[in-house]
């Protein structure tokens, strides 16, 4: 499996479901983020409109290398930091970004990095096993009444 990085758009819709578990399970435990994602999750949870969970699984990269800093700072001139911090990763290390965000879907596609989002994990989670198609087509129908909006209603024509 190609490794990923999240960002705070995927893991609020499944933190808003209280169903962070399904990324993880869809992932094996190996899904990383940022600090930046992390801050950006917790400032939610502070103003209480996010709630409160254990991100503790998810693997942490922090912007530190010589390489990253200057891709970093190219993205966050247009992308908040989080969304930045994540498209630097995945373009120094090759990764897959998860995001919902469309100008960082938009941006990781220009520069050929591989994107998913809600949707994606969600078709990952049926195919997987890791819940049914009817739980898939629930889960997201429950994300876009708390304001997920997506382009499908259904996940039926997409596996």
């Amino acid at each position: 499996m190609v490794n990923a990085i999240v960002d705070n758009t995927v893991l609020t819709n499944f933190a808003l479901m209280k169903r962070e578990d399904i990324l993880m399970r869809v992932f094996d435990g190996l899904l990383y983020t940022t600090n930046e994602v992390l801050q950006e999750y917790e400032n939610g949870e502070k103003r209480g409109v996010l709630p409160n969970i254990d991100w503790n699984w998810l693997r942490v990269l922090n912007i530190e290398s010589d390489k990253e800093r200057p891709v970093y700072e190219r993205f966050a001139q247009r992308l908040g930091s989080g969304e930045s911090a994540c498209l630097s990763h995945a373009v120094i290390k090759h990764m897959k970004i998860l995001t919902d965000d469309l100008e960082t879907r938009s941006c990781a596609q220009r520069l050929g990095i591989s994107v998913s989002g809600t949707i994606g994990v969600l078709i990952l989670a049926v195919k997987k096993g890791i819940i049914s198609l009817e739980a898939g087509n629930k889960l997201l129908l429950d994300m876009i009444q708390n304001g997920y909006y997506s382009p499908y209603n259904s996940l039926d024509k997409l596996l």
